[in-house]
């Protein structure tokens, strides 16, 4: 295989990757939105499966961390074919490079960003003050004391919540630079 045809594999294989990891990340979000709400309901309304809610945190931890995995994959894969490829394709700059070089067109990114970040705080905080609430920390599984299950519940969420305002900070500034 020529030198050029294994450069214009790369790119055609990347952006099918691309592709690929934009569908995984709207089912992902899809998911959050539907799965979310409808299980804090459930977990409301409904005596028998409150033993969801303590694990609606855990959840709503899990779905952002997914969405982040598969963000960064797809920034990783644009930062490949702006450095690696697009400069040995053609005379012209490609895709990634006209992006990278007008920040004002990442303006959208930075909005779309905080916005998630919004909701994840938004989902989280209630998913814990929904949980906190529970009987299950009541239950005679614990022995019907709130005390412990209650502190190692809240000090669970926190330590949750600290690692996410870390990583949130961290893909805020990843996927709002025009820096390689």
């Amino acid at each position: 295989m020529q030198k050029q045809d294994f450069i214009i594999q790369q790119f055609v294989s990347l952006r099918e990757e691309i592709k690929a990891t934009k569908q995984r990340i709207f089912l992902i979000v899809f998911f959050g939105l539907i799965a979310v709400p409808l299980l804090t309901f459930l977990s409301v309304t409904k005596p028998h499966l409150d033993y969801v809610a303590p694990m609606l945190p855990f959840l709503v931890l899990v779905i952002t961390v997914l969405f982040f995995a598969e963000q960064n994959a797809l920034m990783r894969c644009g930062h490949f074919i702006r450095q690696q490829i697009e400069p040995k394709l053609a005379e012209s700059d490609g895709w990634e490079f006209w992006l990278e070089s007008r920040p004002n067109l990442r303006r959208m990114d930075k909005y779309f960003a905080g916005c998630f970040m919004i909701v994840f705080f938004v989902f989280y905080f209630l998913a814990v003050a929904i949980a906190l609430n529970s009987q299950l920390w009541t239950s005679p599984v614990l022995g019907g004391k709130t005390d412990m299950g209650l502190w190692a519940g809240g000090v669970t969420y926190a330590i949750g919540a600290i690692w996410m305002i870390v990583t949130l900070a961290h893909h805020w500034q990843y996927c709002t630079t025009t820096r390689d």
